[in-house]
C-alpha cells in the first residue's frame, strides 16, 4: 500500500499552521514541517498535532528549503501544501486514491480555490490556478529558484489534473497583499539577475506593468469579480512593475560598482 508524505515548509505561521496540518491528518501518513526561524508559535503548534518538526536558518530562497524539506520524507509520495492552504475532504479522498495506483511518473496537478481578503475569486487567473502537488518521492524535487519554484517535470512525465481544489487562503488584507509582492518582487529580481546576468530597458516596468494589467482584468475577466478584480488587477500591475524596476536598478548598480 502507498504512503504519503505531507510537506510544507513555515516562517511565522501561527495563525495558519493548525487547520492546515489538521486537513492533513486524514490522509497523510507523516506530516513534516521546516520551518526557517519562526519567532511566533508555528513549531509549538505544530509539534502539537504530531508534526515532525525540523528548523533550517540557512534560506537560500523556496526551491532549495523545498528540496531540504523532501529529504526528511519517508513515504513513497510527497503532498505538498503552503500554511494557508487547506485539504477538503473531497480532495483528500482524490490523493489517496490517486497515490493507491498512479505509475511513479504521474504528477497531480490540483486546482485552488483562491480567496483574498476572504473573498472567493473565480477570474483573473486566479481559478484554476492549478499547482502540481503531489509526486513520488524518488521521481522528482523541485527546482533552485529563489522564489516562484516549480517541480522538476523529468521527460516522460504524465501530469493529470485533480477534479477537486485546495482552498487557499491567500493575503489577509491589502497590507499583507503589499509586503508579500514586496517580498516577492526583490527575490525574483534578484534571482532572474543571478542567472541571467542582465537587467532590463528602463521602458520595460511600464509595458509590463500595463499588459498584466490588461491580461488580468481583461483577458482573464477580472472585471467579473467586480471591485476585488479591479483590486487585484491593480496590484498585479504594480507587483509586475516592481519586478521589473528591481531588476534594472539593480543591474544598473551592479554595472557602476
Amino acid at each position: 500500500m502507498s504512503t504519503l508524505s505531507a510537506l510544507i515548509i513555515t516562517h511565522n505561521e501561527e495563525k495558519h499552521i493548525g487547520d492546515c496540518i489538521k486537513s492533513l491528518q486524514d490522509i497523510a501518513d507523516e506530516i513534516i514541517l521546516l520551518d526557517s526561524a519562526s519567532t511566533d508559535r508555528t513549531k509549538e503548534t505544530a509539534e502539537s498535532l504530531g508534526a515532525k518538526v525540523y528548523t533550517d536558518t540557512d534560506w537560500q530562497g523556496y526551491g532549495i528549503h523545498r528540496q531540504k524539506t523532501q529529504k526528511f520524507a519517508t513515504c513513497d509520495w510527497c503532498v505538498w501544501l503552503d500554511a494557508d492552504e487547506r485539504i477538503t475532504p473531497e480532495l483528500g479522498k482524490e490523493i489517496k486514491e490517486f497515490i493507491s495506483g498512479a505509475e511513479n511518473n504521474q504528477i497531480l496537478n490540483i486546482s485552488r480555490a483562491n480567496h483574498v481578503f476572504g473573498i472567493r475569486v473565480r477570474h483573473c487567473g486566479y481559478f484554476p490556478d492549478r499547482v502540481m502537488r503531489v509526486h513520488n518521492r524518488l521521481y522528482t524535487t523541485y527546482n533552485d529558484s529563489k522564489v516562484h519554484e516549480k517541480l522538476l517535470t523529468p521527460e516522460g512525465t504524465k501530469i493529470i489534473n485533480s477534479k477537486n481544489s485546495l482552498l487557499h487562503y491567500t493575503y489577509a488584507d491589502y497590507i499583507d497583499l503589499q509586503n508579500k509582492q514586496i517580498k516577492y518582487a526583490d527575490l525574483w529580481a534578484a534571482d532572474r539577475l543571478a542567472k541571467k546576468n542582465k537587467g532590463c530597458c528602463f521602458i520595460t516596468p511600464f509595458i509590463k506593468g500595463a499588459f498584466a494589467f490588461f491580461r488580468q482584468y481583461v483577458l482573464q475577466l477580472g472585471f467579473l469579480d467586480g471591485k476585488i478584480g479591479l483590486t487585484i488587477s491593480s496590484c498585479t500591475a504594480m507587483y509586475t512593475f516592481n519586478k521589473y524596476m528591481t531588476l534594472h536598478l539593480r543591474a544598473a548598480a551592479k554595472k557602476n560598482s
